[in-house]
């Protein structure tokens, strides 16, 4: 959850890399041949993904918080190079339902759960579990309420963030600015998408992202965020739980004064990013900013899967400021590079 609006913890699932070794074979001495001249190599054969470039015009109100959240949400993974979501109107369902939940039994609003605690069973936030005994339930988990609302898809994944009055846009650009939420929000597979927005003083938001088929990228993907040439770009992370960083606190100004906005580097699901160069430099200087790298193999929460690398500076992003990244490293052991710049807000 964030500290300073309640969000919840987004997990990401990291999944275990099987490889398979080829058979060897006896065979007869054959007469000796002519020799022939070397052939050029070739590059790993790309296989080319299954990805949503265009989905149906959402039907949300055009002024609409959802319209606006669920705009946001397609522009970012356009620009990481994901799929875009499809609108479902089960998935609005479920979203909502939820949504009624946390409003009516938030112990802040008069009811008795305190959605800033975890659930002892799961060890989830109870942002995501629900109790039968209580009022507006439609399931435990986010699965079982899509279920409920009619919703047949194999994958459902549940983000819960807040708005404070500063709209859906606003919203979810909190989650996109921090290190395991955004990483939520990167899953390469979902296709559809369900949105509720409140109308409390939090401005409660309820996500919900799912799958009947799978959509996947091609096999050379690589995504970057801040994309090149991105403009805008807010000046440091946003406070959430579990913290990424245990050096710095959630309760004082650590966030806005010690670290940057995450810059993130992902590559296929299940494939493996090791980092040899990442580096983040202000245009005009020659040094690197101090930062923090953090990949699947030093994550002290464990949250991160292998296929993605975060580099966050140990201060903040200057405003209108220019930033040069560099980054050195292998995918599945292939070696690879990219260079980008961006431009703070």
């Amino acid at each position: 959850m964030l500290k300073s609006a309640n969000l919840l913890s987004a997990v990401v699932v990291a999944s275990l890399i099987s490889a398979c070794g080829g058979g060897g074979s006896n065979s007869v001495a054959t007469a000796p041949t002519s020799p022939t001249g070397p052939t050029n190599p070739t590059g790993p054969v790309v296989t080319p993904g299954d990805t949503q470039t265009t989905v149906p015009a959402l039907t949300y109100a055009s002024t609409s918080q959802e319209y606006a959240f669920v705009s946001a949400l397609n522009d970012f993974r356009s620009k990481v190079g994901l799929g875009l979501l499809a609108q479902n109107p089960k998935l609005d369902a479920a979203s909502a339902n939820h949504l009624a939940y946390l409003l009516v039994n938030d112990v802040n609003n008069g009811g008795t759960v305190n959605f800033n605690s975890y659930d002892p069973v799961s060890g989830r936030s109870m942002l995501h579990i629900e109790n039968g005994a209580l009022a507006k339930f439609t399931g435990i988990q986010e699965g079982d309420r899509a279920k409920f609302a009619g919703y047949d898809g194999s994958y459902t994944g549940e983000e819960v963030t807040f708005g404070g009055n500063q709209g859906g846009a606003t919203a979810f650009g909190t989650l996109a600015q921090t290190v395991y939420h955004r990483a939520g929000l990167m899953l390469q597979n979902v296709r559809e998408i369900g949105v509720a927005v409140g109308t409390d003083k939090s401005q409660t938001v309820v996500m919900e992202m799912g799958l009947k088929t799978n959509q996947s990228v091609a096999s050379d993907y690589v995504g970057v965020y801040p994309a090149n040439g991105q403009t805008g770009v807010a000046l440091h992370a946003y406070v959430e739980a579990p913290n990424p960083f245990p050096d710095l606190s959630t309760a004082n100004d650590d966030f806005p004064t010690k670290t940057s906005y995450p810059i993130s580097v992902s590559v296929v699901t299940n494939n493996t990013i090791a980092v040899t160069t990442f580096a983040v430099t202000e245009a005009g200087q020659s040094a690197p900013m101090d930062a923090r790298l953090m990949t699947r193999s030093n994550d002290p929460n464990a949250y991160l899967a292998s296929n993605v690398a975060f580099l966050i500076a140990k201060a903040p992003f200057k405003s209108g400021t220019t930033y040069n990244v560099k980054f050195a490293g292998t995918n599945n052991g292939v070696a690879f590079t990219k260079e980008w710049s961006f431009k703070t807000k």
